[in-house]
């Protein structure tokens, strides 16, 4: 009986906990969603030209996301047209990484000596397991973010326990609530905090990162006119250095977002715009697609880094391979 009692109390622990990460989650988006609404209040809105769900709208209707879900495959492809999603690379690169897995040091729930934690409903397991993993093998001069909050916290505490705080960090976040809320005191003496939307950042920012640098990405997912993803592909990407790596969050194989995401209609587009980016693009290699490889290597994963399972987040990995034209 006790044995039996003791189970359902360990049980209803891990329930709590996951109650608990949901909950500060969605007072962390309650907040930034105030300090949205406190931006767009007075916004003076054109008409709409159409109607959401019109075929010349950018938003699907119901029907749409229903059609698209009935036709695209049930799992995905594990090869797509026009994409080297370079398989074997991928394994080898993931096999180098194990070394530093076994050494990862954050814990599940918030800790006093790690800014990092797992519990968060933003940036978890597998996401922040290759983040740490990827900064400890590039061992990059910079790292420069796009979007910032829990994945800072990876890099914040990478550079601190690996590197003697030797990476020049730069946060690029309009609206640092959640972050403010993580670090510690003396962190952004050390870091760079931009507090403007990437279209207002200067690009010489970007066009000094060198070879192993790292440019991460976290933007609105949306591409529309005068968006942080248009001048990302439009202005960004191409200007980059050869050997730059780049990280780019809520990419799903196989360029697709999850069913509740669609059926919610967030009507995000970006991962399809960079799906068709990669298309025949020499100039840019996939190094790592997590969903990719969690999904055609799952035993992989089981046996030698499980903890990437537990949430198996939504990142994918490019390299710059040859100079701007």
């Amino acid at each position: 009986m006790l044995k039996l009692i003791g189970r359902a109390l360990i049980a209803r622990s891990g329930h709590v906990r996951d109650l608990t990460a949901e909950r500060d989650a969605l007072a962390a988006e309650v907040g930034r969603l105030r300090a949205e609404l406190d931006r767009f209040t007075g916004t003076q809105w054109a008409p709409l030209f159409v109607a959401p769900g019109h075929y010349c709208s950018p938003i699907p209707g119901l029907e749409d996301v229903q059609r698209h879900k009935r036709l695209r495959p049930l799992v995905p492809d594990r090869y797509l047209p026009g994409i080297a999603l370079n398989e074997e690379q991928q394994v080898a690169l993931l096999q180098r990484l194990q070394p530093f897995y076994d050494e990862q040091p954050f814990s599940e729930e918030p800790r006093p000596d790690r800014r990092y934690y797992f519990a968060n409903g933003f940036y978890s397991y597998s996401d922040a397991i290759f983040l740490y993993g990827m900064i400890r093998y590039l061992q990059p001069k910079r790292l420069v973010e796009i979007g910032s909050g829990f994945s800072s916290c990876v890099a914040l505490d990478t550079n601190e326990l690996f590197f003697d705080n030797s990476i020049a960090l730069t946060f690029i976040e309009p609206y640092p609530e959640r972050l403010l809320s993580l670090v510690r005191a003396g962190d952004l003496q050390r870091a760079a905090l931009i507090q403007r939307e990437l279209q207002e950042v200067d690009l010489d920012l970007f066009t000094t990162l060198e070879a192993n640098d790292i440019l991460f990405v976290d933007s609105s997912h949306v591409a529309k006119v005068g968006s942080d993803v248009n001048r990302l592909f439009l202005e960004l990407l191409p200007v980059l250095q050869p050997g730059v790596y780049v990280h780019v969050h809520d990419v799903f194989c196989p360029f697709e977002y999850p069913d509740a995401w669609l059926e919610e209609n967030r009507a995000w587009n970006e991962a399809y715009l960079l799906r068709a980016f990669l298309e025949f693009n020499a100039a840019f290699e996939v190094v790592l697609f997590n969903t990719f490889l969690e999904l055609f290597h799952r035993e992989y994963f089981a046996c030698h880094m499980p903890l990437r399972l537990r949430n198996p987040g939504g990142s994918i990995w490019l390299r710059r391979t040859v100079a701007a034209t």
